[in-house]
């Protein structure tokens, strides 16, 4: 099966020399898409020979390659003489568009999330707002390049958690008090990196469903690995299939398992609830 694979993409390669396109290995780097919340759930590629295109229906200018069997984002949808096309995206950079019959839906949805945890390499024992923040955007491509201290360093600071984030990010929680940074603050700085953040607060489960399904991570409130035990925590949402939400939690040292785990939405919606369902959508 895999020689088999392998010859249709070299076939492929041969086939988008002659037609004067490429093999798409990597994405355009000219255009990012970060606009608004879309409508559109995202869907994966089926093939690696899929053609692409700067217009709907106009020359190809390139094929899927690696993209296949991979989770993209569905930003725009037209109807032309020749068929429907999505214009898709993956961490915030534009492939272009793609006739819909090359891709498949879906009942798993991974978002593209690099991990970053509040332990290490920086240990930041209270920034798990910070933390998750950052995994958030990297779901966009945003903030790539931004470390998890420059983040936790440029939050807004005040007493006042509604405010602004009311402690030391470097140093434990005193006793009685929940360091943390509320969504109406933390979404205003969010929108520093992008500005369609959204304060969700009080969002459904069905909410929290859709926002994942169109490509869109959300900064939660709940407790170290959703446990009801344990005390106030702020996690990143970054996963769904049916009967399950998928959490990174970024309360992990280095050797510790299951930083990201799958966690059911009954248990997720109550351990979220108790804690106030505060949540900030990066879309």
């Amino acid at each position: 099966m895999r020689k088999a694979i392998k010859f249709l993409l070299v076939f492929a390669a041969i086939i988008a020399v002659v037609a004067g396109y490429k093999i798409y290995t990597a994405p355009f780097k000219s255009q990012a898409m970060n606009g608004p919340a879309n409508k559109y759930n995202s869907m994966v590629v089926k093939t690696e020979t899929a053609q692409l295109f700067k217009k709907p229906g106009s020359i190809p200018t390139s094929i899927t390659g690696n993209l296949a069997g991979q989770l993209v984002q569905v930003n725009n949808v037209k109807f032309t003489g020749s068929g429907k096309y999505c214009e898709i995206s993956q961490k915030g950079q534009n492939f272009g568009w793609i006739n819909s019959n090359s891709l498949k839906t879906t009942k798993v949805y991974i978002l593209p999330y690099t991990y970053t945890s509040q332990l290490y390499p920086t240990y930041a024992p209270t920034a798990c707002e910070a933390a998750s923040l950052k995994m958030a955007l990297s779901v966009k491509g945003i903030a790539m390049n931004t470390t998890f201290k420059d983040i936790v360093d440029r939050m807004p600071r005040n007493l006042n958690p509604n405010k602004g984030f009311n402690g030391n990010p470097y140093a434990g929680e005193p006793k009685g008090v929940i360091v943390t940074i509320y969504p109406k603050p933390l979404t205003a700085y969010a929108k520093k990196y992008d500005p369609n953040s959204e304060n969700v607060t009080g969002i459904s489960k069905s909410g929290l469903i859709n926002e994942v399904k169109r490509g869109n991570s959300v900064v939660i409130s709940g407790a170290w690995r959703m446990l009801s035990n344990h005390g106030y925590h702020v996690l990143a949402l970054v996963g769904y299939k049916p009967g399950y939400f998928l959490v990174a939690d970024p309360y992990m040292e280095p050797l510790w398992p299951h930083k990201v785990y799958w966690v059911s939405t009954a248990h997720f919606m109550n351990v979220f609830k108790i804690r106030g369902s505060r949540a900030v959508a990066i879309r």
